[in-house]
């Protein structure tokens, strides 16, 4: 992933930057093609908005969204959630059982979809 793609643009109208252990994390997490697009928005007092592109292995992390297809599921959360669930210390679905992360779209997107740090 580029810097580019983390966010690191050069204009002061730039989204705010994917972090660099957060892109990490979503790279680790998504390790394996799920045949969607998803978009990931993390609330803050600036929100950040990256894509998982898991039409191709492995998939891809990008503050862009793909060409071709819109995302066909929205994963929606504050920083702390979005970065538990990434990182394996929360579990995907106790994150939205408990309400933590909203999702919406296409469930058979989540039901292809297979995180590598959950158990």
């Amino acid at each position: 992933m580029t810097g580019a793609d983390r966010g690191e643009a050069s204009n002061a109208d730039a989204a705010p930057a994917l972090s660099p252990d957060l892109a990490a994390a979503a790279e680790f997490a998504f390790a394996r093609a799920f045949d969607g697009v998803l978009e990931i928005l993390i609330d803050a007092d600036q929100p950040v908005r990256f894509w998982v592109d898991g039409r191709s292995q492995p998939p891809t992390v990008s503050t862009h969204a793909p060409a071709g297809e819109a995302a066909r599921c929205v994963w929606r959360a504050g920083p702390a959630t979005m970065e538990r669930v990434l990182t394996g210390e929360r579990a995907f679905v106790a994150a939205y059982l408990s309400g933590r992360l909203d999702i919406r779209g296409d469930m058979a997107v989540m039901a292809r979809l297979i995180m590598e740090n959950q158990t």
